[in-house]
């Protein structure tokens, strides 16, 4: 369903807003409409005559060296977010039977499964498959 600023209920176009596209922006990641670049202030031809480029996150206009610095700053930025996954893993209570400890990660949300038991988290911990 199309996105509307008021709701998933309503459809875009709705209040006489115009239609809000999907699409993301290639330098900041966000959605066109939450953009948070600057227009490009490049010099273009069209029609015949020089206009600036206008496009919020254009990437072709982009120096070398600002294009070095989003990268290095992106890669930092993911570095700190897969840190961040790791630190919130949690191990899994022992298996009843064997005794394997799982680990539960942030990309890989379940389900844990060992020797017919599912693991139901820290408070009801491995539970006998066909008992929840």
């Amino acid at each position: 369903m199309p996105r509307s600023i008021f709701s998933y209920i309503y459809p875009a176009g709705c209040f006489g807003l115009p239609e809000l596209k999907e699409s993301r922006c290639a330098l900041c990641g966000n959605l066109n409409m939450d953009c948070s670049c600057t227009e490009c202030e490049h010099p273009v031809v069209m029609d015949g005559g020089e206009r600036k480029c206008g496009v919020r996150g254009c990437l072709e206009h982009l120096l070398d060296r600002e294009l070095v610095a989003r990268i290095e700053t992106l890669d930092a930025q993911l570095d700190n977010l897969r840190q961040e996954a790791v630190r919130r893993e949690i191990p899994t209570l022992p298996c009843p039977e064997c005794g394997e400890v799982q680990t539960v990660t942030i990309y890989n949300s379940g389900p844990y499964l060992c020797h017919g038991y599912f693991y139901a988290g820290e408070k009801h911990g491995w539970i006998r498959k066909g008992r929840y």
